[in-house]
């Protein structure tokens, strides 16, 4: 599946590729560490650290010190795909999951959705209270 890029995206790596990127670097990857040795990332550069130190630096308060990585990333954009009636395979797909079964626990969050869901009392309304 390909997605198309932003103009914003596409300019923020134009800027980066341009002015942001450590000269000197000899590495082929696009993105490198920020600081010697200029090599491209790795596991160990842990793009959870990236994005944290991000949302760090942008004030964001989270609840009790959580999700501040990839994954609250990834669940907001499935989750505003989902609110704006993007299919499930769609952002299954998206989100690079084999099955769309990996990305059903993205329904919950969609509340308006759930309401719909939802059943009355009508035909089995309560006698009653227990006693």
């Amino acid at each position: 599946m390909t997605l198309p890029l932003l103009a914003e995206v596409g300019e923020a790596i134009a800027d980066y590729l341009l002015h942001g990127r450590p000269a000197g670097g000899e590495d082929d990857h696009v993105f490198l560490r920020s600081q010697a040795p200029y090599v491209g990332l790795t596991p160990a550069d842990s793009l959870y650290w990236v994005a944290s130190r991000a949302f760090a630096r942008s004030g964001i308060v989270t609840q009790n010190g959580t999700g501040r990585g990839f994954r609250v990333l990834r669940a907001t954009f499935a989750t505003r795909l989902l609110a704006d009636g993007t299919p499930l395979p769609v952002i299954s797909g998206a989100l690079g999951h084999r099955s769309i079964t990996s990305a059903k626990h993205y329904l919950s969050a969609d509340e308006i959705h759930m309401r719909a869901c939802c059943l009355d009392f009508v035909g089995i309304e309560p006698k009653g209270t227990r006693s």
